[in-house]
């Protein structure tokens, strides 16, 4: 059960003269205080307290929140505040916005798992906080208007609130004049909150609070920490996954100027130093014997007769009815893929005897405080994790590894210390997304349209990481490889049928930015394009028959169509629908190929997305999530060799430059439904686009990525 609380003035602030809302949950206790908070257009400093989310408002009228999750440039230092000011009805430039410690108080409602959670990903943030947040502005406005009440001895149905004020016919009083008041008073429980139709702030674009900061180089990114005493580290790693650390040679690094210490940390060694450059200088100097271990033999040719090879032994998944008699068949095949966050890797730790903190640009705060107190022993109340903003994120910053070296390395040196991967590390040491094949065989009726529906995946669980192999055959974690097809399959189709074979390797795999539906909607909606091609049918037609009893996956489609217009003079167009993070986005492709290079000149975008919070955010996520998502299509691939990876930077692993972005336009669909995803679903339906597009333009299928040479082939 919820329950809004007013937080004592003397257990927070210490008699210093504002009104605290948290938002408690039955049953859990404190967390300790903290300190160095990262705060946007405010001030930190106060004591964090049974709460998930708190609003403060001082005797100046100001209102700070502070925020559980991870700002990584997706918004939600902004979009989440708004939420809040709506239900307030406070003035835009008095609401700022602080990161948070870890505590139970900050977990939210998952939307994908059942249980709560202090991590940002999944684009769970807006739909996670959505009612919380809401809740706590509503309950601190009916304080505020109650104590206004008192003071005016009126009924307090017959005030109104705007802009930050109380107002009773020709009187008003500002929140600021009222928190000592409103701080006396039990929160309200149960208060009604806004009708979409009623919202003045939501759905508006004001200026993201962490704008300024990064325009004039204030921002704090996990790079930028610096605490006194400060030493620096970098990592060398065994490169083969599932190998091992034989021995190294040190004896040239440690005559390095500057190295402090030279030693083994897991199956890596760990150079400290008292600058980044010489710790790396040193490093550079050391000699390896690696054992490749199990990886020995896995190189790409290894690794296609592996997954080849487990399309066979798929067992079935998910279905209605037994697809039979298939006459298309086609084989699609996906690679492995960096996250390639522009902003190395890197934490910052520091363990005492009695006190251990961690700042560091992490999507999962819960997961670092805990393996930071299991390593050192040091108990969980005295382990502080301060969330810097992320310099790219994609779901890499969800895992550990870097957190787990600072912490030891501090341990190890008895001093704070920053480590820092290289590009080469960071890019050898990755949870990539996983390389996965996928067969789809299909049967049409007389009317050209798919009657039945066979399709087999063979990949590895990108939950492998923390789950033991019987928990990796639920069906919500095996939706993590499938969906798409599942309940989430739009199109109409009688019979259905989907199977699937987790494959086990040493590589490591993890979520990538829209996770199966970076994949899953290339698979899906090229074959799609196979179908309609096979039964000689305009493909928007084709999908907009089978669309007929998905109506949000239709409307995205008529609005992007609709907003692309006709196909522009010597260029072809290709599209494609997806639906994750509830969320719906369809894109038109529009491409010409020139002597084998594909130069895609615009992307048009349609998302249904629920309430539009923050309209330019939303604009901005999914033309990033395309742009990202056409990127790894024509160029993005992890090559092996001996499970070492052979990319090392980004000479060997491209991008898509500035100059080979295409225009991309986003258009909203008006809805009241509540909010859905916005990171992370404008990516998976452009690889689809794109290569449905090149079918268009030259008659040739794309059915393995990247693009690459291919059609100079």
């Amino acid at each position: 059960m919820r329950a809004i609380t007013n937080v004592s003035r003397r257990d927070v602030l210490k008699g210093s003269g504002a009104l605290i809302l948290g938002i408690s949950i039955t049953g859990m206790g404190r967390v300790e205080p903290w300190d160095d908070t990262i705060t946007f257009g405010g001030f930190g400093g106060a004591k964090a307290v049974d709460l998930n989310a708190w609003l403060r408002i001082t005797r100046e009228g100001i209102a700070t929140i502070r925020m559980g999750g991870s700002e990584m440039g997706q918004g939600i230092y902004t979009a989440l505040p708004m939420l809040l000011a709506e239900e307030l009805d406070i003035a835009w430039e008095n609401v700022h916005v602080e990161s948070a410690p870890v505590g139970k108080v900050y977990r939210r409602e998952s939307p994908s798992f059942p249980g709560k959670v202090q991590q940002t990903g999944g684009s769970e943030s807006i739909r996670g906080y959505w009612n919380i947040l809401r809740e706590a502005g509503a309950s601190a406005r009916s304080m505020l208007v109650d104590a206004a009440a008192s003071r005016w001895g009126v009924h307090p149905a017959t005030c109104m609130t705007e802009d930050g004020k109380v107002i009773h016919g020709t009187r008003s009083l500002t929140y600021g004049e009222l928190v000592d008041d409103a701080s006396k008073l039990s929160a309200p429980q149960g208060v009604a909150v806004k009708s979409p139709d009623k919202f003045k702030l939501l759905g508006t674009s004001p200026q993201r609070l962490d704008l300024p900061a990064k325009v004039d180089g204030t921002a704090k990114f996990g790079i930028d920490v610096q605490v006194e005493g400060l030493v620096h580290a970098t990592v060398r790693a065994c490169p083969h996954y599932g190998g091992l650390l034989v021995s190294f040679d040190d004896t040239k690094a440690r005559a390095v100027p500057g190295v402090i210490d030279v030693f083994r940390v897991f199956e890596a060694v760990a150079v400290v130093a008292d600058t980044f450059w010489h710790a790396k200088k040193a490093a550079d100097l050391l000699t390896f014997q690696w054992d490749a271990g199990k990886a020995a033999e896995l190189d790409d040719a290894r690794l296609h007769t592996i997954f080849s090879e487990a399309l066979d032994s798929a067992t079935r998944r998910h279905g209605h009815g037994k697809p039979k008699d298939m006459d298309i068949e086609a084989v699609y095949e996906v690679p492995y893929l960096d996250h390639a966050p522009l902003e190395p890797m890197n934490a910052t730790a520091w363990v005492q005897a009695d006190r251990v903190d961690i700042w560091a640009p992490t999507q999962s705060q819960k997961r670092n405080h805990m393996r930071a107190a299991k390593a050192t022993g040091v108990p969980k109340s005295k382990v502080f994790v301060h969330t810097t903003l992320l310099g790219g994120g994609f779901g890499r910053r969800g895992f550990d590894d870097f957190c787990d070296y600072a912490v030891q390395i501090s341990m190890h040196v008895g001093k704070p210390v920053k480590v820092l991967y290289t590009r080469e590390e960071t890019f050898a040491h990755g949870f990539y997304r996983p390389l996965v094949h996928c067969r789809q065989r299909a049967r049409l009726g007389e009317d050209g349209l798919p009657t039945d529906l066979h399709v087999q995946f063979a990949s590895q669980n990108i939950m492998e990481q923390y789950l033991p192999p019987l928990l990796l055959g639920l069906a919500p974690v095996v939706h993590t490889a499938i969906g798409g097809y599942t309940h989430d399959q739009p199109y109409a189709i009688a019979r259905q049928q989907v199977d699937y074979k987790r494959v086990e390797l040493p590589i490591a795999v993890g979520w990538w930015r829209s996770v199966q539906g970076s994949t899953n909607g290339f698979f899906r909606e090229c074959f799609l394009d196979e179908l309609a091609h096979a039964a000689g049918q305009d493909p928007i037609e084709y999908r907009r028959k089978l669309l007929q009893d998905s109506p949000r996956d239709l409307a995205v489609l008529e609005l992007a169509v609709d907003k692309a217009g006709p196909v522009p003079e010597g260029l072809s167009r290709g599209v494609a629908v997806f639906e994750s993070f509830a969320s719906w986005v369809a894109e038109v492709v529009d491409l010409e190929v020139i002597d084998g290079d594909v130069f895609v000149r615009r992307i048009t975008a349609a998302i249904d997305c629920g309430v539009a919070i923050h309209p330019d955010t939303i604009r901005a996520q999914v033309m990033g999530a395309a742009t990202m998502g056409l990127s790894a299509a024509l160029f993005g691939k992890l090559s092996f060799d001996q499970g070492a990876v052979k990319e090392q930077n980004f000479h060997q692993y491209k991008l898509l430059a500035m100059n080979q972005a295409p225009a991309v336009d986003v258009h909203i669909v008006p809805s009241a439904e509540p909010p859905g995803g916005v990171g992370e679903p404008g990516l998976p339906p452009v690889a689809g686009a794109l290569c449905n597009a090149i079918f268009a333009a030259t008659g040739k299928r794309i059915r393995t990525l990247p693009v690459g040479d291919q059609l100079k082939a």
